[in-house]
């Protein structure tokens, strides 16, 4: 017996990213989880825009024959507990789906799963399925091909066998909180299995050391490479020894190994990824083997020979004075010691995580650095300002997101991009000063700023030079934002841009109106109460998104930088009226569009002009 359900729950509880403040995150999780929900229910040629439950398992169609296993609480309001069975197939209005996957977040904070059977047909788990879930064994399938991203990353697990198909695994997806154990079928081309460590096939890669590995590890003698995080998380490691021959060091190799206390680096090794040490607070001894003509050290802190890059200072004072030849920074993630740091005129590039988690206040960068790196600030929750030469050509992802503290920042004349993330959940940042330069503003840029500040950003002003915005880039800004200019023709504006926003109006300077990604940039407003635009009226009300505005727009090519008295006027429509908010004083009148001067009570649908004292005429559209 099965049933029908809407799929969209606002008040999911469902989550799907790793985050050390839960009220800004879960309120960004759901509006990310909802978007994601949507965008696979309206995949074109999709058979139906539905989920649909089967014998307590909720699941979601994702082409004509299959489907994959989704959140319980996307319908209920408890996730999935006890035993549960997943079958081969399920039957949904007279079609046999496949189910061929677990999909993202489907058993996350399932506290009370006891067991969980799964078919032959499984061949992905996504991203987070398992995440901070109870469950302590699972059979995987030998159809398995990928587990995604964090997919059993907290959870209860404590082994693991992966099958002769299995292919690749993402970001953090192996590593459950108590996992003693990974083994591999013989026949897999790809990875071994020794003594319960994960190995690439030819042994040479140590991939993974389970996280419940405990005291002092030695590293085999014939292992040349540490995984990406092949470390990871191991908190119950005293110490690692690792011998001659040793070339590679991954990146993370050793990320919170928090009782780690002594590293010595073989003279062999030659190429160290990023930040290999981050939170390991106990490892008072770094050093390097006698021979190693690659790195060198400084205390604590760890450089490429010559002290042209910065690889790591995972552990330092408040206060740290760097090498004055360094021109590459990176390794100070999760350094909770650090406070104030001058960064030498010879830095040029802030690599990935650099000061990810750290508690600087304030942080001036050179003049002549180019690049900032993914995440480089992110989590730095005392920091208040940030200075950006002119020279900044490129940003990545997320490199300021989650600076809860962050105020004000100017956006330098070099920077044409700004990625992904960059601001998100600044909740505190009110004011943003736009370069003339700017063309692509990226998803989620700005989410959630100014949301908690006490000074809001209720007017947003963008250049002439912006041609693209993307999902949500100002979402959950919706304390106080209240007027948008584009200050140019947009091209593209994407999903929920201004999500959760009580706007007044949007005005539009560009003759046409911009292409939509998605459900468009209007989609889960809060209010948009007058859309302003200049240029052929006639192009916006054919358009198939912007026509269902109808009743909103005026026409108005006044506005314009040098014209703030334009951002206190409101016109619109309303009840066969035109409402004219904020020209109390001055004289208003209607005209129709032969120019005759008219009633303003029961107006039939039309375009009427409407004439506040000596501005000029602007042009207003009454639907009936």
């Amino acid at each position: 017996m099965f049933f029908l359900y809407p799929c969209v729950r606002f008040g999911s509880k469902s989550g799907y990213y790793i985050s050390v403040k839960p009220l800004i995150s879960t309120m960004m999780k759901q509006t990310k989880f909802l978007l994601a929900l949507l965008a696979v229910l309206c995949l074109p040629g999709a058979v139906s825009a539905q989920c649909f439950e089967s014998d307590g398992i909720v699941y979601g169609i994702t082409s004509e024959q299959t489907v994959e296993v989704w959140p319980k609480n996307i319908m209920y309001d408890s996730p999935y507990s006890g035993a549960v069975t997943i079958p081969q197939t399920v039957e949904h209005d007279g079609i046999v789906y496949r189910v061929m996957a677990l999909g993202d977040g489907a058993f996350e904070s399932c506290h009370n799963l006891t067991s969980l059977t799964l078919p032959p047909t499984i061949c992905r788990i996504g991203s987070h399925c398992f995440y901070d879930c109870n469950l302590t064994t699972l059979q995987l399938p030998d159809s398995l091909r990928r587990i995604d991203d964090h997919a059993f990353l907290y959870s209860g697990i404590s082994s693991l066998h992966l099958p002769a198909s299995f292919e690749e695994y993402g970001e953090c997806a192996l590593w459950a909180r108590n996992l003693m154990s990974i083994t591999v079928d013989e026949s897999n081309p790809r990875y071994r299995s020794i003594d319960g460590w994960l190995y690439s096939k030819d042994s040479l890669t140590l991939c993974i050391v389970p996280t419940g590995v405990t005291g002092a590890v030695d590293v085999p003698s014939y292992v040349r490479h540490l995984g990406k995080m092949a470390f990871g998380f191991c908190s119950h490691i005293s110490s690692v020894s690792l011998l001659e021959g040793l070339k590679t060091i991954g990146a993370f190799a050793f990320n919170c190994c928090s009782a780690v206390n002594n590293i010595v680096i073989p003279s062999t090794v030659t190429c160290i990824g990023i930040c290999p040490f981050s939170y390991c607070p106990q490892m008072n001894s770094l050093s390097i083997a006698e021979g190693n003509t690659h790195y060198v050290m400084d205390g604590l802190m760890l450089y490429s020979s010559g002290y042209d890059t910065l690889v790591s200072c995972h552990k330092s004072g408040t206060t740290v004075t760097l090498n004055p030849n360094v021109k590459v920074l990176g390794g100070f993630e999760n350094n909770i010691w650090v406070r104030n740091i001058t960064i030498p005129e010879t830095v040029t590039d802030i690599l990935d995580n650099c000061f990810n988690g750290c508690q600087i206040t304030n942080i001036t960068l050179p003049a002549h650095m180019k690049a900032i790196g993914r995440k480089a600030f992110s989590e730095n929750d005392r920091l208040t300002s940030v200075t950006m030469p002119q020279t900044l050509l490129s940003m990545g992802q997320g490199a300021f997101e989650h600076c809860y503290a962050l105020t004000s920042i100017v956006i330098p004349d070099s920077l044409r991009v700004i990625p992904k993330e960059a601001f998100n959940s600044c909740i505190k940042l009110n004011s943003v000063t736009w370069n003339n330069d700017v063309e692509e503003i990226g998803d989620y840029a700005f989410w959630a700023m100014s949301q908690m500040s006490s000074t809001h950003i209720t007017i947003l002003s963008l250049p002439a030079s912006l041609r693209k915005i993307g999902d949500c880039a100002f979402g959950a800004c919706n304390n106080g934002l209240r007027s948008v200019t584009f200050h140019g023709q947009i091209d593209t504006l994407g999903t929920a841009v201004f999500e959760s926003a009580n706007l007044q109006k949007i005005r539009f300077t560009g003759g046409l109106p911009p292409a939509i990604k998605g459900d468009g940039p209007l989609y889960m407003i809060g209010r948009i109460d007058t859309i302003a635009v200049c240029g052929n009226l006639d192009a916006w009300l054919a358009d198939s998104y912007w026509g269902q505005f109808a009743d909103r727009y005026v026409e108005d090519c006044s506005v314009g930088i040098g014209c703030p008295d334009a951002e206190n006027i409101n016109i619109y429509a309303l009840g066969g009226r035109i409402i004219v908010e904020g020209a109390e004083g001055e004289s208003v009148r209607i005209y129709d569009i032969t120019g005759c001067s008219i009633r303003n009570n029961s107006l039939p649908a039309g375009v009427y002009l409407v004439k506040i004292g000596d501005r000029p005429a602007r042009k207003v559209v009454v639907m009936k």
